[in-house]
């Protein structure tokens, strides 16, 4: 039988280490302006989705029903479609996505090869927010789980 300062010493050390590790948890800094402090899910699992455009505003005007974009599916294969409306045409354009190295940006490869190079402003479960500035026009895009 353990002697009962024995087993004090181990519960105390085990809660110093929880509290520890609770407030390292949810002091720490989210990378995204708009992001959560704490989940279990990782940055990919929750990239990874079929995407609703919410709202999309240039230079804060909302531009939503243009529709220019209505939907994005991003695949865990590193493959991206994007769909949408010009003029009243459906489009659709595939492509590929990968995160920058310290997953702070969103890089979206076209066929044509050019890269767009969007920084992510929320990334929750079933929550997107992107931002980038195209010919000196700031675009910020809003999606929810479709």
């Amino acid at each position: 039988m353990q002697s009962p300062i024995f087993v004090k010493k181990i519960m105390q050390k085990f809660t110093l280490f929880f509290l520890l590790l609770t407030a390292l948890t949810f002091s720490s800094c989210s990378k995204y302006e708009e992001g959560s402090k704490f989940t279990l899910l990782t940055k990919k699992q929750r990239m990874v989705n079929d995407w609703k455009m919410k709202q999309l505003t240039a230079n804060g005007d909302d531009i939503t029903s243009l529709n220019i974009i209505t939907e994005v599916d991003i695949r865990d294969n590193g493959t991206i479609t994007v769909r949408g409306k010009f003029l009243g045409i459906s489009t659709s354009d595939n492509g590929s996505w990968a995160f920058d190295n310290d997953k702070s940006h969103l890089l979206i490869t076209s066929q044509d090869g050019s890269v767009d190079n969007y920084e992510i402003i929320r990334l929750k479960d079933k929550e997107l927010k992107v931002k980038i500035t195209t010919n000196g026009t700031e675009y910020i895009h809003e999606y929810e789980e479709r």
